[in-house]
């Protein structure tokens, strides 16, 4: 498994603003859509409340070091280390994954980044896998911070 450093996993400024992009699928025509087999899609609802929670908390590489370097994910929140993003809205994809949709704003402009998050239970404790969906998919996992006093 891979880590980044963490700070590779808040959104610095110059990576977020470059992230902005992507388009829009064209539509499917009544010709194309005739044509192909019918598949399974999974159902996305918006998320919130109890279905949150394991992803809501402050979290880290390294449980044993957090320190300066916490992702705090509230559910309207998405914070580390000189940076953050407003959380517009969670989505439940429905295969155990949770998308965030956040606006950020640097230097007076604005950009959109989407992120996955799949809460796990590893060894090491409880966890997040992230997948930075407007970035190629760069993916990184934390672990939750233990409370402190």
């Amino acid at each position: 498994m891979r880590h980044l450093p963490l700070l590779a996993v808040v959104i610095p400024a110059a990576l977020l603003l470059a992230a902005c992009g992507g388009g829009t699928p064209p539509p499917q025509t009544a010709s194309t859509a005739s044509s192909t087999p019918p598949t399974t899609t999974q159902v996305s609802t918006p998320a919130s409340g109890d279905a949150l929670k394991p992803l809501i908390g402050d979290w880290g590489l390294d449980p044993a070091n957090c320190g300066d370097q916490v992702l705090k994910i509230s559910a309207k929140r998405f914070e580390g280390p000189g940076s953050g993003c407003d959380i517009t809205g969670f989505t439940d994809n429905g295969d155990g994954t949770y998308t965030a949709a956040m606006s950020c704003t640097a230097s007076g402009q604005t950009a959109k980044e989407r992120i996955s998050m799949r809460p796990i239970f590893g060894p090491t404790g409880e966890g997040i896998d992230l997948v930075y969906l407007d970035r190629k998919n760069l993916t990184s996992e934390v672990v939750r911070c233990p409370a402190t006093k």
